[in-house]
């Protein structure tokens, strides 16, 4: 947030520090109410409309990246190793999953072709 002094907001202006229009701080003050899309959760969805197979890989790539609990991770539920991930929610399943493990049936294409084609 833009630091405000005696009722007047400034922010960055080149090298130096300007006075912001009302506009200016609104737009900076907008920036940050935007929700992370990834991480919204799909209502619809349930672990079964996640491919094992990708599961399984992901796992594979998660005892890669932390060697320390590979036998911790063999133990895991799938459930308890996506929320862990930090792939789900609360074993919910997010939008993330569904774009990174996701069968893609088609009750879900719609909602992620415009998504995918931009990527």
């Amino acid at each position: 947030m833009p630091v405000s002094w005696k009722g007047h907001r400034y922010g960055r202006d080149g090298e130096s520090l300007g006075a912001l229009s009302d506009l200016e701080y609104d737009v900076i003050k907008a920036q940050g109410q935007h929700k992370d899309w990834s991480a919204q959760i799909v209502k619809e969805a349930t672990i079964n409309d996640l491919s094992k197979e990708a599961i399984d890989f992901a796992r594979i790539q998660y005892k890669e990246k932390n060697p320390q609990l590979r036998e911790e991770i063999d133990s895991w539920s799938d459930t308890l190793f996506l929320n862990k991930a930090k792939i789900t929610i609360k074993g919910k399943i997010t939008n993330s999953a569904i774009l990174l493990l996701g069968k893609f049936q088609q009750k879900f294409n719609r909602k992620l072709r415009h998504i995918v084609g931009r990527i």
